[in-house]
């Protein structure tokens, strides 16, 4: 394994949320001349996955993830993690990283975050087997709709969310709010800079350069925009192909980040790197249903989350009402309302 220097902390982290636009965002900072990021993988699972602390901070996640930067490199170390968010996961960030760590948040209207979340995930088993089944029968829409029921409707279920998020992600990952304040007691707000999917998508150049003045760097011009990364266009042929994947993706994880197969056993990786994708070809196939969620849904989850839009716009001091409710009246404020395409 390639090792110029002991590891460096990254001096900001994008710490999410999924759905948002972060892997564009990677995408377009690891092109960048002034930064540098993690080590073959997006997201590190080291403040992710508890038995991973058993190897030691100093080793496993410096020397694995940033081992290959060198003592004196000047570039900017960043980290872009959609997963930091997940449960515990704040404790141990702030324990070990400085109060001046530039910290980024990405978020999209937390409906259409939700919706998106469904549909990424019900393709790589994090769903019931029961809501696979269904959406096979229904459609996407109409069992996203059975599927929020379902879950919201059940006090039980509903307490646990922020508890197992990571078994409730179509849910957690839209309550922005309480996330964030999970950072708050920690990182100074000046430090904290949020970003909105939907200006982000509209004009990419204009808020990554933003976001290179509040970590430090300058503009390069060599830089690509208009990149479109992780949509998730894929379902799975069936609610055992879905967990099949599930599982094949976790050997994969377990291979190549945690092993570190790559490094070790390069021609053993790459054979079972052409087996993991002759299996997805297998196991997911490309995603044809392309209803739009239904007005009932829309208006029952703007109701659910408005509490954590009222966060959001008290953190963030300015309303989100234009951004992510033009149509009818903010939910925040009292009613709720869909959106033109979903209407139609």
């Amino acid at each position: 394994m390639d090792s110029k220097g002991s590891g460096r902390n990254p001096e900001f982290l994008c710490m999410g949320f999924q759905k948002c636009g972060t892997t564009t965002l990677f995408e377009i900072l690891r092109q960048h001349k002034d930064v540098v990021l993690c080590r073959d993988v997006k997201e590190p699972m080291y403040y992710r996955v508890e038995g991973l602390w058993f190897f030691g901070r100093k080793w496993y996640y410096k020397k694995r993830y940033y081992g290959h930067i060198a003592k004196d490199d000047p570039r900017r170390c960043g980290e872009v993690n959609a997963g930091l968010t997940f449960t515990g996961c704040a404790k141990k960030v702030c324990h070990d990283f400085s109060p001046d760590t530039k910290l980024i948040f990405m978020m999209r209207n937390p409906v259409d975050r939700a919706y998106s979340s469904y549909k990424y995930f019900l393709a790589r088993g994090f769903l019931p087997k029961g809501t696979v089944e269904m959406d096979q029968k229904y459609g996407h829409a109409e069992a996203f709709d059975r599927y929020v029921h379902a879950v919201l409707d059940d006090k039980g279920q509903e307490k646990q969310i922020m508890k197992q998020r990571l078994k409730y992600l179509v849910f957690s990952q839209s309550c922005y709010g309480t996330c964030i304040e999970e950072y708050l007691n920690h990182f100074p707000k000046e430090n904290i800079r949020f970003v909105f999917f939907e200006e982000f998508v509209r004009d990419e150049k204009t808020i990554c350069q933003g976001l290179f003045d509040f970590i430090g760097i300058g503009e390069d011009e060599s830089l690509g925009y208009s990149i479109r990364a992780n949509e998730g266009n894929e379902r799975a042929i069936s609610s055992r192909a879905a967990k099949n994947f599930q599982i094949l993706k976790g050997f994969n994880y377990g291979f190549h980040e945690f092993v570190m197969l790559p490094y070790w056993l390069p021609n053993a990786y790459k054979s079972f790197k052409g087996f993991y994708n002759r299996k997805r070809s297998e196991y997911l196939i490309p995603d044809t249903d392309k209803n739009v969620m239904l007005p009932k849904t829309r208006k029952y989850l703007e109701a659910y989350f408005a509490d954590e839009v009222r966060k959001i716009e008290a953190l963030t001091d300015r309303s989100l009402a234009d951004l992510w409710y033009s149509v009818h009246e903010h939910p925040a404020k009292g009613k709720a309302g869909c959106r033109p395409e979903d209407a139609a």
